[in-house]
């Protein structure tokens, strides 16, 4: 419950800070991929929630809880139901393996330790918390939590039937849409290498097409 409560109030800040999309098709489309995906995951039981924000960037965020956003932008250069996929299953393992929280008890570990009778939703310390989480969430993962979204998230949208090449392809597009520039804003913004990350996405759906199947002895 409080992580749900927390993945909120940064998801509110997140909606705040770039608007939401008012389309129920693209909405409802949105939430039927994602709801997919979510069955995939090691948390489908978590309240997952799949917004769209009114920005032209090309990026992607994930809450606390079940929070995943992602911008128009993103949608617009997405090609496939398989890519949306894959992008969302990427979102959602960022999710389920905690990468916020254990970034937020790495650099706030102490003070919520100290101050835990004074951490509830609205107190001082909860908003703190939160700001912290939407930075850090706005700012984007390290390089380790990147490539472990990529390789889980593939898993799951395996698990429910997508193409695992889909996020190869979604990352490929991003190669050629920023092909030659020094900027990383967006999905670029602190990710690793994008080639090394195709290279291994590559590697992992290759052995999903062969087996049919993930098996925890084919590696990483």
């Amino acid at each position: 419950d409080e992580e749900i409560e927390l993945g909120l109030a940064i998801s509110e800040r997140i909606r705040a800070r770039y608007g939401v999309v008012q389309d129920p098709q693209v909405t409802r489309y949105l939430s039927l991929v994602g709801s997919t995906v979510a069955a995939g995951s090691e948390r489908p039981n978590l309240p997952w929630r799949w917004i769209v924000l009114d920005s032209g960037a090309i990026n992607a965020f994930a809450a606390p809880g079940g929070y995943v956003h992602i911008t128009r932008g993103a949608l617009a250069a997405i090609q496939s139901e398989a890519e949306l996929a894959d992008v969302l299953a990427h979102e959602a393992a960022h999710i389920t393996e905690k990468h916020t929280l254990k970034g937020l008890q790495k650099s706030m570990g102490m003070e919520l330790a100290q101050n835990q009778a004074d951490y509830r939703v609205g107190s001082a310390l909860f908003n703190a918390v939160a700001d912290k989480g939407a930075k850090a969430v706005l700012a984007g993962f390290g390089q380790a939590e990147e490539l472990e979204a990529d390789q889980v998230g593939l898993e799951i949208a395996s698990a429910v039937g997508y193409q695992a090449l889909g996020l190869t392809h979604f990352l490929g597009t991003l190669n050629q849409i920023h092909a030659g520039s020094n900027s990383k804003a967006g999905l670029f913004r602190s990710h690793p290498d994008t080639e090394d990350r195709i290279k291994k996405a590559n590697k992992k759906a290759r052995i999903q097409i062969v087996f049919g199947t993930w098996c925890t002895f084919c590696g990483s």
